[in-house]
């Protein structure tokens, strides 16, 4: 099986089981190669929200014969968003995106429901697809509300839509905001001009956003405040992927983390990526405060022989390790938290693991005890995994360390995976066979975590 020929046959069973289930539903774009291929990153399926769980069973059903996983599974006020996954033989990998949206909201506030958008609908190889009115309207009212200009791409396509059905645009767009604003942007697009539009002032959109939501009523106001209550819970709950991989120089750590890195891209989308090294450094480096203090003149650059400066006494490891806590801890709230909030994986080369398993690296000279003690208190990976590789492979690839150290540092980091703070993935063989691990885990753990989420995803 191929790639390609597993997206077909994912892409057909889905809309065949939305059909036979009668889901009401509609493809919103990118619809022009279903369901042979995608076509674009994603599928955008509208869903009637009373059968969001039929559908979720249907893709579920799908996923479990294909035996693809559930890579991803997110749902809030707005979107049930999924992403499926299955490892092939040749060691590809296939995904499908699909998000299952029920209404245009923006803010909490509705501008279109499930019934107007899917009032009128029309086949496109035996799959429903929305209006042109609705696939512009969906796209125009949230650039516009969210003070985002509209990309270059759309100018002729929308103009022809604005064009074709000013009268019926005009109309549903007047309530919204205004039949006099409505009237002269569609005159603007219909000559081509989206993308020249200035954004609406934000005091406009905001005093726009609460005259729709009272003209809702109780159930607008409502649909705000769970909006409100979904953004603050993925900050408490962030449903991005946190992780890390730890081991020692030469157990072949970077090749393993740009294949795991490769896989996820293919997953998740190049730019839901991250990549940071050892800390967040929200912090810049002790050496280069030193320097800036005028207490060192030349910063130490030589990041190849990592363990080449002696350990500081005790006043200075402690003064160390202060420095780096509270830069894991107030660079987790900076820069990995948003980040995680926008669903994002943060994947770190390195982590405070290693400094408690190799600690002279950082130059610090602590007990054992006290370095798992502070690492108690600060934000962890929810996988972080150990690259373990035989220390005489160790040794023959880089000898800056005895034979005698390299086995303690894999002892050190053992320890950490028999306490459960460290996952082993051994790399005695091929580093695609380690990565694939790391990657297969995470996938798992996600699987697990979308059944007990999504309505009809539990799979027997």
């Amino acid at each position: 099986m191929t790639v390609g020929s597993i997206e077909t046959e994912a892409l057909t069973g889905v809309f065949a089981g939305l059909a036979e289930t009668a889901v009401r539903h509609a493809v919103l774009r990118n619809y022009e190669t279903l369901p042979n291929s995608v076509g674009a990153r994603d599928v955008d399926v509208l869903v009637h929200p009373d059968d969001l769980e039929r559908a979720t069973r249907v893709i579920s059903g799908v996923a479990k014969r294909l035996d693809a996983s559930f890579a991803k599974a997110y749902r809030d006020d707005m979107i049930v968003q999924i992403i499926l996954a299955r490892r092939l033989g040749s060691g590809k990998i296939f995904q499908l995106k699909i998000d299952l949206l029920h209404n245009r909201q923006i803010y909490g506030v509705e501008f279109l429901s499930a019934e107007q958008m899917l009032a009128e609908t029309h086949l496109h190889n035996g799959i429903p697809v929305v209006a042109d009115t609705i696939r512009f309207l969906d796209k125009w009212l949230f650039n516009r509300f969210v003070g985002q200009p509209t990309d270059k791409k759309y100018n002729d396509d929308f103009a022809a839509i604005a064009r074709t059905n000013r009268e019926a645009l005009t109309d549903l767009l007047a309530p919204t905001i205004g039949r006099e604003r409505a009237g002269s942007e569609l005159e603007e697009i219909a000559w081509c001009r989206a993308s020249e539009m200035a954004p609406m002032p934000r005091k406009t959109r905001i005093g726009l956003l609460a005259k729709n939501a009272m003209r809702r009523g109780p159930t607008g106001l409502a649909r705000v405040v769970r909006f409100a209550y979904h953004r603050a819970s993925n900050y408490l709950s962030p449903k991005g992927i946190f992780l890390s991989v730890s081991g020692p120089d030469g157990s072949g750590k970077t090749t393993v983390i740009d294949l795991v890195i490769a896989d996820l891209e293919v997953i998740f989308g190049a730019d839901a990526i991250v990549y940071r090294h050892f800390r967040p450094t929200v912090l810049p480096r002790i050496a280069e405060v030193a320097k800036s203090a005028g207490a060192v003149e030349k910063v130490d650059t030589d990041y190849d022989r990592p363990h080449r400066s002696r350990p500081s006494g005790t006043a200075g490891s402690l003064a160390r390790i202060a420095y780096y806590s509270i830069d894991y801890i107030g660079g987790y709230v900076r820069s990995v938290l948003p980040e995680l909030v926008h669903r994002r994986v943060v994947l770190f080369d390195r982590y405070y693991y290693d400094m408690i398993a190799d600690p002279f690296r950082s130059r610090i000279s602590l007990p054992l005890p006290l370095l798992r003690m502070i690492g108690r208190i600060l934000p962890k990976p929810a996988h972080a995994f150990f690259i373990q590789v035989d220390p005489d492979e160790i040794f023959r690839r880089k000898q800056e360390l005895t034979h005698a150290r390299i086995v303690e540092l894999n002892h050190r980091y053992e320890d950490l995976a028999r306490r459960g703070w460290l996952i082993l993935v051994n790399n005695d063989g091929a580093p695609e066979t380690a990565a694939a691990a790391i990657v297969d885990h995470i996938i798992a753990a996600q699987d697990s975590r979308a059944q007990r989420l999504l309505p009809g995803a539990p799979r027997p």
